[in-house]
């Protein structure tokens, strides 16, 4: 009898934890809500919905904050990045890129994150000390990444019209 408790037991486990999809709960939703937007968004051709970019904004923030540790995050605050920086939001933009770079290690967009911020402060903000500094650190942090390449360009440009 015990054996076939112990039997019936590992079945329902092995079900639960192999065999049955996962279920995220509020992540699951909010991903699928992010989903949406995006194809919403996609399917608006060039011409962005400024409300609708809005929403974008709010709900990747607030995946981010219901689902910290999921492995989507990193890449849906990127995304909100990209969407502040369009929104006109350079500052948030700049911000949030740091934010990234320093609370998610693994993120596969790191360095370029690090690279972004400099290039806001250079392309958006006319701000060419801070984009020096922040192109330097990129070099320094990430000096094997395809980011570092940009920096280095980056720098050479901004040289090369420091001297015009």
């Amino acid at each position: 009898m015990k054996a076939g408790f112990l039997a019936a037991g590992v079945a329902v486990l092995l079900l639960l934890g192999c065999g049955m999809p996962k279920n995220d709960g509020p992540c699951a939703q909010l991903r699928s809500e992010v989903e949406q937007m995006e194809q919403s968004l996609l399917a608006g051709g060039e011409e962005v919905d400024a409300e609708l970019r809005a929403q974008m904004m709010q709900t990747y923030a607030r995946f981010a904050n219901t689902c910290h540790d999921h492995e989507f995050t990193p890449e849906a605050l990127f995304r909100r990045a990209d969407l502040l920086r369009s929104a006109g939001k350079f500052q948030e933009a700049m911000t949030q890129l740091r934010d990234i770079h320093d609370h998610y290690a693994n993120y596969d967009k790191r360095s370029v994150c690090a690279f972004l911020v400099g290039f806001i402060a250079e392309v958006e903000l006319n701000d060419r000390e801070q984009a020096k500094k922040t192109y330097q650190q990129v070099i320094e942090v990430h000096p094997d990444s395809e980011a570092a390449k940009w920096a280095r360009q980056s720098l050479q440009n901004l040289e090369a019209t420091a001297r015009d």
